[in-house]
């Protein structure tokens, strides 16, 4: 029983950093943009289908690091244009109505164009490292999930020290403080909001490689990840980084443990039931709301 319990904990922190990777970017764009958008898990979507085609040109671990890449540069790109087309627009109106309904009509966009161009059928990644196994004495789990643990949490180390120690990182936090302060202090607020969605998208399409590489890739696939990181980012504290990093780890565990001792039809009610939980005894999020990502 000990074993089982480390073994689902393990479970949970692998699938729990993916979480943490999807959310930091749906964080990043809400804590600088105010903008709630409901099609962030249609770029992991865009991620993981960009990996099936690359890792078809290219097998093997050079392929899966090369689609990681990839993933990252293509799907960065569609949020730069998403970015300046769909919602730059809307950034004068400054409705949150109008956002939210934009995202949900790009998120239906999204899907139906994955379905029409790559069919409904669901397609996998292949593992790099062949299905080799490792042992952690009370648990062990596959190579390809422990390099999944990670390469999440290096790359959330590095989006960290971006932020905090450049000086582009720096004129982020300034911007999602006070912008107008920050115009005033002659930062390109137009160049910070491109720039912040496109990392936010980025960090998706990263976590879509990942993701559709635990799980299958379909045109679909989207819906879960956007649930899962607005529950991380409400669980964590709306634009807070650090919230969003500990309550993805938060929300991996508590769903790999209640769907083995719970039932495992429940599993994904659990992110929901912590949700109402959190917001009644703690209505600002596990960390707080912070005024800076």
């Amino acid at each position: 029983m000990e074993s089982l319990f480390f073994q689902q904990v393990l479970n949970g922190l692998i699938i729990g950093s993916i979480y943490s990777l999807i959310a930091i970017g749906l964080t990043m764009i809400f804590g600088v943009m105010k903008i709630s958008n409901f099609a962030h898990g249609d770029y992991t979507m865009v991620g993981a289908y960009t990996a099936v085609f690359v890792m078809a040109w290219i097998p093997g671990w050079m392929g899966w690091v090369g689609s990681v890449v990839a993933a990252a540069a293509i799907v960065g790109l569609l949020g730069i244009f998403t970015e300046r087309f769909v919602f730059r627009p809307l950034m004068t109106r400054w409705t949150e109505i109008d956002m939210i309904m934009v995202s949900i009509g790009l998120f239906i966009l999204l899907e139906n164009l994955a379905q029409l161009l790559f069919g409904a059928t669901p397609r996998m990644l292949d593992d790099p490292f062949g299905s080799a196994t490792v042992s952690l004495g009370l648990a062990s789990t596959s190579l390809l999930r422990i390099f999944c643990l990670a390469f999440s949490m290096v790359t959330i180390s590095l989006l960290q020290l971006f932020l905090n120690r450049s000086r582009i990182g720096v004129a982020i936090q300034a911007t999602s403080q006070n912008r107008f302060a920050a115009q005033l202090m002659g930062i390109n607020i137009d160049f910070v909001y491109m720039l912040t969605f496109a990392l936010g998208t980025a960090l998706a399409g990263m976590g879509g490689v990942l993701y559709g590489t635990l799980f299958a890739v379909q045109p679909l696939m989207g819906a879960m990840p956007t649930l899962k990181a607005f529950v991380v980012t409400i669980l964590g504290g709306m634009g807070n980084i650090r919230g969003a990093i500990f309550g993805g780890f938060i929300l991996g565990v508590a769903e790999a443990l209640g769907g083995n001792y719970v039932a495992m039809e429940y599993k994904h009610a659990i992110g929901f039931v912590i949700i109402i939980m959190v917001l009644l005894l703690r209505p600002s999020g596990l960390f707080g709301k912070k005024e800076a990502i």
